[in-house]
């Protein structure tokens, strides 16, 4: 399902950019901020999934989760940029982050930000040295922006891929978990 998804992205944004639509800088098209005033005070994270989560746009993504209860973004939707490693991750949910090298990009009016997200993704970014990319590399690249009917299609195509890879995952997930029961118990 994965490389299903990844293999339609691919096609979707090529079409996109063969129909020539109105290139823009990312710049224009996202606003970042920077994460400092939602950065977590302690590394003393707890395993309560009740709790507010701290992120990292890395793999492990969610670090622990805290009860500090300020300084929490909960604004809306976001994508969180490592500036070295140019990892990210949609966000549709509140959350503390570590590291004050993440960037949280927001849309700007217009712009569907799951469809940029995507674009992002399709643009396959990667770093080869640790420094920060986003202000110098990623906000000057251009990417075409169709209308806001057209990116709104498309994210919500996409979006109802994630949805069923994250089904799969649960269901896989609970078969592992009866597999070990079933085997645990079949000499007793």
């Amino acid at each position: 399902m994965k490389v299903l998804k990844s293999t339609l992205r691919n096609r979707l944004f090529h079409d996109i950019i063969n129909q020539r639509y109105k290139d823009l800088l990312i710049k224009d098209v996202l606003e970042y901020e920077q994460p400092t005033k939602y950065l977590v005070s302690t590394t003393d994270y707890s395993s309560d999934r009740s709790l507010v989560p701290v992120l990292t746009a890395n793999k492990a993504f969610i670090l622990g989760y805290t009860d500090e209860c300020f300084g929490i973004y909960d604004k809306s939707d976001c994508i969180i940029f490592d500036d070295f490693t140019m990892d990210m991750k949609y966000v549709n949910f509140q959350f503390k982050v570590k590291s004050s090298a993440i960037k949280i990009l927001k849309p700007k009016p217009g712009v569907n930000l799951k469809f940029v997200f995507e674009y992002l993704l399709f643009l396959n970014l990667q770093s080869g040295e640790h420094k920060r990319h986003y202000i110098s590399e990623v906000e000057p690249m251009i990417i075409a922006l169709p209308n806001i009917d057209l990116q709104d299609d498309t994210a919500e195509f996409l979006s109802s891929i994630d949805k069923k890879i994250s089904i799969e995952s649960e269901v896989f997930s609970l078969l592992l978990k009866q597999k070990q029961y079933l085997l645990s118990n079949l000499f007793i």
